[in-house]
């Protein structure tokens, strides 16, 4: 009897030891510290993100420490993890300076816990570099005029080992490359000055090394305010009818309701596309040379950056304001189009209100934009040269006369074709300054 008692004991321990293991109690494999890329310096404000994980039974605590000099600073813990959390990311900031480290070796060590009544440990010790100096930053040539809706360029030499760098206009921020010549410590882009902006922004060009330490450089410039058309289109039923409704993937009866819908929301969805296209900056050096190339025989017809109201049976639209962030050409029906510039084919096809639709990159964040086409003679990746024919014009989109809708994007904002139509513009503002950068630096790649 007293055998078999023990042996039911035994049994109802071994199921106990069981289930606990199954349900992670008791647990044997330690956490894990996943980093996409460990660090390698620490500076005066070094960004870092790693995730833990454990399977079984789940995290319960992560703690991360600084050490130098034998002497451990806790700079993060997370003790309440909620029971059952198996993998969680973490994000943090390394201010060195406020830790009082000085330039040198150090290390930064993460320890993490799981729930199981082991209490599973996993010790990661990351070497690491403490950086205290900023990256040196000068400015070799910069815009000395900009307009509302222009373009600027920048070209800068920084120290090495830079993470991160570009050029912040007002609130936005657009990259800056280098790869442009020789010396990988050079760097330059094209960008742009929104339209919509009526007053001077600071333009700032930043540098950010792998430490995270930071230098930046105001650009001195004039600013010269562009005052755009604003304008009342009168819309007709005719036009709702036989180019508004086909545009629309929603049954609005209502003729107001459905211009609103599509000059609104159709609007900002293609518009939204061509953005992320020509935010895309896959061509470093500049393809391009000399002035961009108007459609042949043209008239200047719509403005860039119009401001346009649209009246409907006497009465304005409320809510249907847009604004025009290209320059209509127009010519003969069906006139052929030519590419404005040497470069390589980033989209063809439908593009809702801009109907038949190409987009070329030139290089430098620099694109520009073919609308209301009749059909395309080219393929997404196709090389095309200045004035080869790549299209022809028709009413496709939102059009009402035959003409091209011609856009210049500089990453992923539309900027004024006035500029780039200007042999002089682009001597003075590019190629000359070019030209300098790359004597002085031995040339190209």
């Amino acid at each position: 009897m007293k055998k078999k008692s023990l042996l039911i004991l035994l049994i109802i321990i071994l199921i106990a030891i069981g289930y606990a293991y199954f349900v992670g109690i008791i647990d044997f494999t330690k956490p894990k510290v996943i980093f996409k890329e460990k660090p390698q310096f620490v500076g005066a404000n070094k960004h870092i993100e790693f995730k833990v994980e454990d399977n079984n039974p789940g995290i319960k605590s992560v703690e991360v420490f600084v050490i130098q000099n034998e002497k451990n600073i806790k700079i993060f813990e997370d003790k309440n993890v909620p029971e059952g959390i198996k993998e969680k990311d973490y994000s943090l900031d390394i201010k060195a300076r406020q830790l009082r480290l000085r330039e040198g070796k150090a290390k930064i060590l993460i320890i993490a816990q799981d729930g199981s009544l082991l209490k599973n440990k996993t010790t990661l010790e990351i070497p690491v570099k403490v950086d205290l100096t900023p990256p040196t930053l000068s400015i070799l040539s910069s815009p000395a005029t900009i307009i509302n809706g222009g373009t600027g360029f920048v070209f800068y030499r920084t120290s090495k080992d830079i993470e991160k760098t570009g050029v912040k206009v007002g609130d936005l921020d657009f990259k800056c490359f280098n790869g442009i010549f020789k010396n990988p410590n050079i760097y330059g882009c094209a960008f742009p000055y929104p339209y919509y902006w009526n007053t001077k922004k600071p333009i700032i060009v930043y540098a950010i090394d792998k430490a995270g330490n930071s230098s930046q450089n105001s650009l001195m410039y004039f600013f010269k305010k562009v005052r755009y058309k604003r304008s009342i289109v009168n819309i007709t039923d005719t036009f709702i009818e036989t180019k508004v409704r086909p545009l629309s993937d929603k049954d609005i009866q209502d003729p107001i309701e459905l211009f609103k819908y599509v000059n609104v929301e159709v609007r900002k969805r293609n518009e939204d596309k061509i953005h992320q296209i020509t935010s895309d900056v896959k061509i470093i050096k500049p393809m391009f040379h000399g002035r961009f190339l108007q459609l042949k025989n043209s008239k200047r017809l719509g403005g860039f950056a119009d401001y346009r109201k649209y009246r409907y049976k006497g009465k304005i639209i409320k809510g249907a304001d847009a604004y025009h962030k290209g320059m209509d050409l127009a010519s003969i029906k069906n006139a052929p189009v030519q590419a404005a510039n040497d470069g390589i084919v980033r989209f063809v096809g439908f593009l809702g209100i801009y109907g038949n639709s190409i987009i070329i990159e030139h290089g430098m964040g620099i694109f520009t934009l073919y609308s209301h086409l009749a059909e395309s003679k080219v393929k997404v990746g196709d090389t095309v040269v200045k004035g080869q024919e790549i299209g022809i014009t028709d009413t496709t989109g939102l059009a009402v006369g035959d003409h091209l809708h011609f856009g210049v994007l500089v990453q992923g904002l539309e900027v004024h074709p006035i500029e780039w139509f200007d042999r002089r513009w682009i001597k003075t503002r590019f190629e000359n300054e070019y030209n300098k950068i790359k004597k002085l630096y031995g040339g190209e790649k």
